[in-house]
Protein backbone atom coordinates (compact mmCIF):
# COMPACT_ATOMS: atom_id res chain seq x y z
CA UNK A 1 0.00 0.00 0.00
CA UNK A 2 1.47 3.76 -1.25
CA UNK A 3 0.84 6.26 1.44
CA UNK A 4 0.23 10.36 1.25
CA UNK A 5 -0.48 12.98 3.38
CA UNK A 6 -2.98 14.37 0.73
CA UNK A 7 -4.83 12.97 -2.64
CA UNK A 8 -5.76 15.31 -5.25
CA UNK A 9 -8.41 13.01 -7.63
CA UNK A 10 -8.65 15.08 -10.61
CA UNK A 11 -5.88 16.76 -12.80
CA UNK A 12 -7.76 19.39 -14.70
CA UNK A 13 -7.34 23.24 -13.96
CA UNK A 14 -9.69 23.02 -10.60
CA UNK A 15 -7.71 19.84 -9.77
CA UNK A 16 -4.62 21.18 -10.42
CA UNK A 17 -4.79 24.54 -9.14
CA UNK A 18 -5.92 23.22 -5.65
CA UNK A 19 -2.98 20.48 -5.28
CA UNK A 20 -0.62 23.74 -6.28
CA UNK A 21 -2.20 25.36 -3.29
CA UNK A 22 -1.82 22.37 -0.90
CA UNK A 23 1.50 21.87 -1.49
CA UNK A 24 2.63 25.40 -1.52
CA UNK A 25 1.36 25.42 2.05
CA UNK A 26 4.31 22.46 2.79
CA UNK A 27 1.77 20.16 3.12
CA UNK A 28 3.61 17.23 3.26
CA UNK A 29 3.37 14.04 0.29
CA UNK A 30 0.53 15.35 -1.92
CA UNK A 31 -0.61 13.12 -4.98
CA UNK A 32 -2.36 14.36 -8.01
CA UNK A 33 -4.42 11.00 -10.23
CA UNK A 34 -5.99 12.52 -13.13
CA UNK A 35 -7.66 10.00 -15.38
CA UNK A 36 -7.37 12.09 -18.89
CA UNK A 37 -11.15 10.74 -20.29
CA UNK A 38 -12.00 12.04 -23.32
CA UNK A 39 -15.30 13.49 -22.04
CA UNK A 40 -13.63 14.95 -19.46
CA UNK A 41 -11.74 17.42 -21.74
CA UNK A 42 -12.86 20.69 -20.32
CA UNK A 43 -9.78 21.96 -18.81
CA UNK A 44 -8.80 21.78 -22.59
CA UNK A 45 -11.68 22.82 -24.29
CA UNK A 46 -12.36 26.31 -22.24
CA UNK A 47 -12.65 30.26 -23.48
CA UNK A 48 -9.68 31.03 -21.64
CA UNK A 49 -11.70 34.26 -20.29
CA UNK A 50 -10.21 35.63 -16.38
CA UNK A 51 -13.96 37.15 -15.80
CA UNK A 52 -16.04 38.79 -13.25
CA UNK A 53 -18.30 40.65 -14.91
CA UNK A 54 -22.00 38.96 -15.36
CA UNK A 55 -21.15 36.37 -12.49
CA UNK A 56 -23.83 35.89 -9.82
CA UNK A 57 -26.49 38.40 -11.12
CA UNK A 58 -28.72 35.73 -8.93
CA UNK A 59 -26.16 34.93 -6.22
CA UNK A 60 -24.74 37.65 -4.44
CA UNK A 61 -21.22 35.63 -2.47
CA UNK A 62 -20.62 34.39 -6.04
CA UNK A 63 -20.54 37.67 -7.50
CA UNK A 64 -17.86 38.72 -4.67
CA UNK A 65 -16.03 35.65 -5.05
CA UNK A 66 -15.52 36.08 -8.67
CA UNK A 67 -15.00 39.64 -8.28
CA UNK A 68 -12.18 38.93 -5.51
CA UNK A 69 -10.58 35.66 -8.04
CA UNK A 70 -10.02 38.18 -10.60
CA UNK A 71 -8.14 40.76 -8.55
CA UNK A 72 -5.62 38.22 -7.78
CA UNK A 73 -5.14 37.16 -11.11
CA UNK A 74 -1.84 39.69 -12.11
CA UNK A 75 0.00 38.14 -9.66
CA UNK A 76 -1.66 34.93 -9.78
CA UNK A 77 0.50 34.76 -13.63
CA UNK A 78 3.44 35.87 -12.51
CA UNK A 79 4.09 33.77 -9.99
CA UNK A 80 2.67 30.79 -12.12
CA UNK A 81 5.59 31.39 -14.46
CA UNK A 82 8.31 31.68 -11.68
CA UNK A 83 7.52 28.51 -10.47
CA UNK A 84 6.87 26.57 -13.62
CA UNK A 85 8.55 28.29 -16.44
CA UNK A 86 5.61 28.74 -18.33
CA UNK A 87 3.94 32.05 -19.66
CA UNK A 88 0.13 31.56 -18.96
CA UNK A 89 -0.11 34.06 -21.56
CA UNK A 90 -2.33 36.45 -19.59
CA UNK A 91 -3.66 39.77 -21.13
CA UNK A 92 -5.05 41.60 -18.31
CA UNK A 93 -6.43 44.14 -20.66
CA UNK A 94 -10.37 44.44 -20.25
CA UNK A 95 -13.00 42.57 -21.54
CA UNK A 96 -16.78 43.49 -23.27
CA UNK A 97 -20.09 41.47 -23.30
CA UNK A 98 -21.81 43.97 -26.35
CA UNK A 99 -25.44 44.67 -26.64
CA UNK A 100 -27.43 43.62 -29.20
CA UNK A 101 -30.37 46.40 -29.94
CA UNK A 102 -31.60 48.87 -26.70
CA UNK A 103 -33.66 46.53 -24.74
CA UNK A 104 -30.20 44.74 -23.89
CA UNK A 105 -28.40 47.66 -23.37
CA UNK A 106 -31.03 48.54 -20.97
CA UNK A 107 -30.37 45.00 -19.00
CA UNK A 108 -27.39 44.92 -18.90
CA UNK A 109 -27.29 48.30 -17.34
CA UNK A 110 -29.92 47.40 -14.65
CA UNK A 111 -27.46 44.79 -14.18
CA UNK A 112 -23.63 46.24 -13.41
CA UNK A 113 -25.96 48.92 -11.62
CA UNK A 114 -27.03 45.59 -9.20
CA UNK A 115 -23.72 43.71 -8.79
CA UNK A 116 -22.17 47.29 -7.80
CA UNK A 117 -24.28 47.43 -5.24
CA UNK A 118 -23.79 43.57 -4.03
CA UNK A 119 -19.78 44.44 -4.12
CA UNK A 120 -19.75 47.45 -2.19
CA UNK A 121 -21.49 45.81 0.31
CA UNK A 122 -18.71 43.32 0.83
CA UNK A 123 -16.09 46.13 0.44
CA UNK A 124 -15.39 45.28 -2.70
CA UNK A 125 -15.03 47.76 -5.90
CA UNK A 126 -17.11 46.66 -8.95
CA UNK A 127 -15.40 48.75 -12.07
CA UNK A 128 -17.40 47.70 -14.55
CA UNK A 129 -19.66 50.54 -16.83
CA UNK A 130 -21.63 50.86 -19.81
CA UNK A 131 -20.15 52.47 -22.95
CA UNK A 132 -22.64 53.38 -25.88
CA UNK A 133 -21.98 52.65 -29.30
CA UNK A 134 -19.59 55.15 -30.57
CA UNK A 135 -17.46 54.40 -27.20
CA UNK A 136 -17.42 51.00 -27.64
CA UNK A 137 -16.09 51.31 -31.17
CA UNK A 138 -13.34 53.84 -30.17
CA UNK A 139 -11.69 51.05 -27.96
CA UNK A 140 -11.43 48.86 -31.25
CA UNK A 141 -10.50 51.08 -33.73
CA UNK A 142 -9.31 48.51 -35.88
CA UNK A 143 -12.51 46.68 -35.96
CA UNK A 144 -15.92 47.50 -37.41
CA UNK A 145 -19.00 46.89 -35.43
CA UNK A 146 -22.37 45.66 -36.68
CA UNK A 147 -25.40 47.73 -37.56
CA UNK A 148 -27.44 46.18 -34.36
CA UNK A 149 -24.15 47.10 -31.78
CA UNK A 150 -25.61 49.47 -29.39
CA UNK A 151 -22.95 49.14 -26.96
CA UNK A 152 -21.61 47.09 -24.23
CA UNK A 153 -20.46 46.48 -20.58
CA UNK A 154 -16.87 46.91 -20.12
CA UNK A 155 -14.66 46.38 -17.52
CA UNK A 156 -10.71 47.06 -17.75
CA UNK A 157 -10.03 45.00 -14.50
CA UNK A 158 -10.42 41.53 -16.31
CA UNK A 159 -8.74 39.58 -19.30
CA UNK A 160 -8.13 36.20 -21.32
CA UNK A 161 -5.04 33.60 -20.82
CA UNK A 162 -4.13 30.62 -22.57
CA UNK A 163 -5.39 27.59 -20.92
CA UNK A 164 -3.70 25.03 -22.26
CA UNK A 165 -0.11 26.60 -21.21
CA UNK A 166 -2.32 27.51 -17.79
CA UNK A 167 -3.27 23.63 -16.92
CA UNK A 168 0.57 23.20 -18.05
CA UNK A 169 1.30 25.58 -15.58
CA UNK A 170 0.03 24.65 -12.72
CA UNK A 171 0.82 20.68 -13.11
CA UNK A 172 4.51 21.91 -14.02
CA UNK A 173 4.26 24.27 -10.58
CA UNK A 174 3.21 21.68 -8.70
CA UNK A 175 5.71 18.99 -9.83
CA UNK A 176 8.24 21.64 -9.43
CA UNK A 177 7.64 21.56 -5.52
CA UNK A 178 7.66 18.06 -4.84
CA UNK A 179 4.02 16.92 -5.84
CA UNK A 180 3.49 13.56 -7.74
CA UNK A 181 1.45 13.46 -10.67
CA UNK A 182 -0.14 11.01 -12.53
CA UNK A 183 -2.06 11.27 -15.48
CA UNK A 184 -4.24 8.64 -17.28
CA UNK A 185 -4.74 6.87 -14.37
CA UNK A 186 -7.96 5.27 -13.19
CA UNK A 187 -9.29 5.56 -10.27
CA UNK A 188 -12.10 2.71 -9.38
CA UNK A 189 -13.47 3.30 -5.39
CA UNK A 190 -12.68 5.75 -2.51
CA UNK A 191 -13.06 3.60 1.04
CA UNK A 192 -12.79 5.67 4.32
CA UNK A 193 -10.77 3.01 6.93
CA UNK A 194 -11.76 3.26 10.32
CA UNK A 195 -8.60 4.58 11.61
CA UNK A 196 -9.50 8.23 9.84
CA UNK A 197 -7.47 7.18 7.07
CA UNK A 198 -8.63 7.08 2.80
CA UNK A 199 -7.63 4.67 0.72
CA UNK A 200 -8.02 5.28 -3.20
CA UNK A 201 -8.37 2.29 -5.55
CA UNK A 202 -6.71 3.13 -8.79
CA UNK A 203 -5.84 1.20 -11.94
CA UNK A 204 -2.02 0.46 -10.46
CA UNK A 205 -2.73 -0.46 -7.09
CA UNK A 206 -4.06 1.07 -3.72
CA UNK A 207 -3.07 4.58 -2.21
CA UNK A 208 -3.78 5.02 1.34
CA UNK A 209 -4.01 9.29 2.49
CA UNK A 210 -4.83 11.49 5.65
CA UNK A 211 -7.00 13.70 3.53
CA UNK A 212 -8.57 13.18 0.25
CA UNK A 213 -9.17 15.97 -2.56
CA UNK A 214 -12.64 14.90 -5.13
CA UNK A 215 -12.01 16.97 -8.13
CA UNK A 216 -12.47 14.95 -10.55
CA UNK A 217 -15.20 16.66 -12.76
CA UNK A 218 -18.28 14.84 -13.45
CA UNK A 219 -16.19 11.82 -12.79
CA UNK A 220 -16.52 13.27 -9.18
CA UNK A 221 -20.33 11.82 -9.25
CA UNK A 222 -19.30 8.49 -9.41
CA UNK A 223 -16.64 8.18 -6.77
CA UNK A 224 -19.24 10.06 -4.15
CA UNK A 225 -22.03 8.06 -5.18
CA UNK A 226 -20.59 4.80 -3.56
CA UNK A 227 -19.94 6.93 0.12
CA UNK A 228 -23.46 7.86 -0.11
CA UNK A 229 -23.20 11.19 -0.92
CA UNK A 230 -25.25 13.13 -4.49
CA UNK A 231 -23.08 15.61 -5.52
CA UNK A 232 -25.48 18.36 -7.14
CA UNK A 233 -24.08 19.10 -10.79
CA UNK A 234 -25.42 18.44 -14.12
CA UNK A 235 -23.07 18.45 -17.81
CA UNK A 236 -23.96 21.23 -20.05
CA UNK A 237 -21.95 21.04 -23.52
CA UNK A 238 -20.33 23.66 -25.10
CA UNK A 239 -18.92 24.27 -28.59
CA UNK A 240 -16.38 26.59 -29.59
CA UNK A 241 -14.79 27.22 -33.26
CA UNK A 242 -11.43 28.76 -34.25
CA UNK A 243 -10.24 30.25 -37.20
CA UNK A 244 -7.17 31.14 -39.01
CA UNK A 245 -4.32 33.34 -37.95
CA UNK A 246 -4.39 36.79 -39.11
CA UNK A 247 -3.62 40.29 -38.19
CA UNK A 248 -3.99 40.97 -34.52
CA UNK A 249 -7.22 43.66 -34.19
CA UNK A 250 -9.12 42.57 -31.71
CA UNK A 251 -7.56 44.62 -28.39
CA UNK A 252 -9.50 42.86 -25.68
CA UNK A 253 -11.70 40.04 -25.38
CA UNK A 254 -15.45 40.21 -25.55
CA UNK A 255 -17.33 37.04 -23.88
CA UNK A 256 -18.12 35.52 -27.20
CA UNK A 257 -15.29 36.66 -29.13
CA UNK A 258 -11.53 36.44 -28.75
CA UNK A 259 -8.34 37.21 -30.62
CA UNK A 260 -5.02 35.05 -29.23
CA UNK A 261 -1.93 36.05 -29.20
CA UNK A 262 -1.23 34.01 -32.00
CA UNK A 263 -3.67 35.74 -34.13
CA UNK A 264 -6.63 32.98 -34.08
CA UNK A 265 -9.91 33.93 -33.24
CA UNK A 266 -12.28 31.64 -30.65
CA UNK A 267 -16.38 32.12 -31.07
CA UNK A 268 -17.68 30.30 -28.34
CA UNK A 269 -21.03 30.80 -25.95
CA UNK A 270 -23.42 27.94 -27.14
CA UNK A 271 -25.39 26.34 -24.00
CA UNK A 272 -26.44 22.55 -24.65
CA UNK A 273 -28.34 20.34 -22.50
CA UNK A 274 -26.66 17.09 -24.41
CA UNK A 275 -25.97 14.68 -21.40
CA UNK A 276 -22.03 14.02 -21.99
CA UNK A 277 -22.18 14.10 -25.97
CA UNK A 278 -19.34 16.21 -26.69
CA UNK A 279 -19.89 15.77 -30.59
CA UNK A 280 -19.51 19.12 -32.45
CA UNK A 281 -22.62 19.92 -34.30
CA UNK A 282 -23.51 22.04 -37.52
CA UNK A 283 -26.46 23.99 -36.00
CA UNK A 284 -23.97 25.42 -33.04
CA UNK A 285 -21.30 26.15 -35.78
CA UNK A 286 -23.63 28.36 -37.88
CA UNK A 287 -25.14 29.98 -34.90
CA UNK A 288 -22.17 30.96 -33.36
CA UNK A 289 -20.58 32.33 -36.64
CA UNK A 290 -23.88 34.42 -37.41
CA UNK A 291 -24.00 35.76 -33.62
CA UNK A 292 -20.02 36.60 -33.92
CA UNK A 293 -20.42 38.05 -37.71
CA UNK A 294 -23.49 40.49 -36.31
CA UNK A 295 -20.99 41.87 -33.78
CA UNK A 296 -18.07 41.95 -36.53
CA UNK A 297 -18.81 41.50 -40.04
CA UNK A 298 -15.45 41.36 -41.00
CA UNK A 299 -15.47 38.04 -39.65
CA UNK A 300 -17.32 36.41 -42.51
CA UNK A 301 -14.17 36.76 -44.57
CA UNK A 302 -12.18 34.44 -42.63
CA UNK A 303 -11.89 30.51 -42.69
CA UNK A 304 -13.04 28.68 -39.85
CA UNK A 305 -10.32 25.87 -39.62
CA UNK A 306 -11.55 23.67 -36.37
CA UNK A 307 -14.11 23.12 -33.71
CA UNK A 308 -14.57 21.20 -30.50
CA UNK A 309 -17.20 20.84 -28.01
CA UNK A 310 -16.46 20.18 -24.04
CA UNK A 311 -18.71 19.19 -21.14
CA UNK A 312 -19.04 22.09 -18.57
CA UNK A 313 -19.41 20.92 -14.85
CA UNK A 314 -22.26 22.85 -14.15
CA UNK A 315 -24.71 23.35 -10.51
CA UNK A 316 -28.01 24.01 -10.19
CA UNK A 317 -26.83 28.51 -9.14
CA UNK A 318 -24.19 28.19 -11.08
CA UNK A 319 -22.03 29.01 -8.22
CA UNK A 320 -19.15 25.92 -7.06
CA UNK A 321 -19.11 23.29 -4.49
CA UNK A 322 -16.89 23.50 -2.09
CA UNK A 323 -17.70 20.83 0.84
CA UNK A 324 -16.45 18.26 2.87
CA UNK A 325 -18.41 14.50 3.33
CA UNK A 326 -20.74 14.90 6.91
CA UNK A 327 -19.68 11.89 7.67
CA UNK A 328 -15.96 11.18 5.99
CA UNK A 329 -14.96 14.95 7.12
CA UNK A 330 -11.42 14.27 5.91
CA UNK A 331 -12.69 13.88 2.34
CA UNK A 332 -13.50 17.38 0.39
CA UNK A 333 -14.99 17.90 -2.76
CA UNK A 334 -14.52 20.80 -5.11
CA UNK A 335 -16.51 21.52 -8.29
CA UNK A 336 -18.07 23.88 -10.82
CA UNK A 337 -17.82 26.24 -13.50
CA UNK A 338 -15.48 28.92 -14.36
CA UNK A 339 -12.04 26.89 -13.16
CA UNK A 340 -9.84 29.31 -15.09
CA UNK A 341 -11.27 32.41 -13.53
CA UNK A 342 -11.92 30.93 -9.93
CA UNK A 343 -7.93 29.21 -10.06
CA UNK A 344 -6.21 32.04 -7.54
CA UNK A 345 -9.06 31.68 -5.10
CA UNK A 346 -9.06 27.77 -5.58
CA UNK A 347 -5.19 27.53 -5.14
CA UNK A 348 -5.10 30.09 -2.19
CA UNK A 349 -8.50 30.40 0.09
CA UNK A 350 -9.78 26.73 -0.46
CA UNK A 351 -6.15 25.08 -0.35
CA UNK A 352 -5.80 27.23 2.98
CA UNK A 353 -9.77 25.81 3.73
CA UNK A 354 -8.60 21.94 2.72
CA UNK A 355 -5.62 22.09 5.67
CA UNK A 356 -8.03 23.87 8.30
CA UNK A 357 -5.56 26.90 8.19
CA UNK A 358 -7.94 29.33 7.66
CA UNK A 359 -11.80 29.48 6.33
CA UNK A 360 -12.78 32.19 4.13
CA UNK A 361 -16.28 33.97 5.09
CA UNK A 362 -17.44 32.92 1.63
CA UNK A 363 -16.64 28.90 1.30
CA UNK A 364 -19.44 27.95 3.70
CA UNK A 365 -22.09 29.80 0.79
CA UNK A 366 -21.07 26.90 -1.59
CA UNK A 367 -21.69 23.70 0.32
CA UNK A 368 -23.12 20.85 -1.75
CA UNK A 369 -26.14 20.82 0.75
CA UNK A 370 -27.55 24.60 -0.33
CA UNK A 371 -29.17 22.46 -3.15
CA UNK A 372 -31.03 20.01 -0.81
CA UNK A 373 -34.04 22.59 0.15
Amino acid sequence: MKKADIIVIGGGIMGASAALGIIREGAGTVVMFDEQLPTQRLSRGNFGLTWFMCKGANNPVYARWSRMATTMWPEFAAKLKEESGYDVELEWNGGALHAIGNEQFQAYAESVDNLKKVCSDDGLDYPARMVDREEFASMIPDMQLGDEVTGAMYSPEQGHVNPLTLLAALRGAFQNKGGTYFGGLSVSAIEPNGDGTVTVKTAKGNYQCNKLVVAAGHGSSRLLRNLGSKLNIYPQRGQLIVTERVKRVLRFPILAVRQTMDGTFMIGLSTEDTAHDTQVTIEAMKSQASNAIKLFPELAKINWVRAWGAIRVMTPDGGPIYDRLSEHENIYVIAGHSAVTLAPVITKQIASWILEKEEASQISHFSNGRFNV
